[in-house]
């Protein structure tokens, strides 16, 4: 991702950082994640995606007409961004995105990057794939619902026919022996974070 823009680093003077994002809040989010029989991979990330040191000034009262007209020029930044196919400004730090990835086998993807992996996609070496994602603590609860925001979506994660599920711990299983639907975590509170271990069949 590119650096913040001066505004941005002003905020982060003089508003508290959140511990879970740093910067961006995942909200009403829709994320699919398809394993492939040869290891390759789809990811999608439908939802907002939420500045969340302009929506705490926004609060305060202290994110001025020029402060949105600059959120609003990072967001076409954003939209050239690889991967990011929508990307429609809401005010307040909020956007509307629409982010895709096709992923070849052996290649580890983070969203949004490595060092705030909301999920992930990580090949191992022992040729299974692990997809995780974080959910929010207690203390980040708290922190987002000072400041307005709250995370809130749905992990869904397909496998192909031929696909080995090793572990998982998904709220919802497949019905009919694995067939039909999805493994399936509602990500808004804090407990175990979702993980669930593949192994391609080729």
């Amino acid at each position: 991702m590119r650096k913040r823009s001066n505004t941005a680093r002003l905020w982060l003077v003089s508003v508290p950082l959140l511990v879970l994002t740093s910067c961006w809040v995942p909200e009403n989010f829709d994320t699919k994640i398809t394993i492939n029989k040869d290891g390759s991979y789809t990811f999608t990330y439908d939802g907002t995606l939420t500045y969340g040191l302009a929506l705490a000034a926004a609060q305060k009262g202290e994110l001025s007409t020029k402060d949105e007209a600059e959120l609003k020029m990072e967001g076409d930044k954003l939209r050239r961004e690889p991967g990011f196919k929508k990307v429609d400004y809401q005010g307040k730090g909020r956007y509307k995105v629409l982010f895709e990835k096709a992923g070849n086998r052996g290649e580890p993807f983070y969203f949004l990057s490595q060092e705030m992996k909301f999920f992930a996609v990580l090949p191992q070496a022992d040729r299974t794939v692990t997809v995780t994602a974080v959910r929010p603590s207690q203390e980040d609860i708290q922190q987002l619902n000072s400041i307005g925001a709250k995370i809130a979506g749905t992990l869904s994660v397909s496998v192909a026919n031929g696909v080995q599920v090793v572990r998982h711990n998904a709220e919802s299983e497949p019905t009919f022996f694995g067939l039909f639907g999805a493994y399936k975590w509602q990500i808004k509170s804090p407990t175990a974070d979702p993980v669930i271990v593949v192994k391609p069949s080729s």
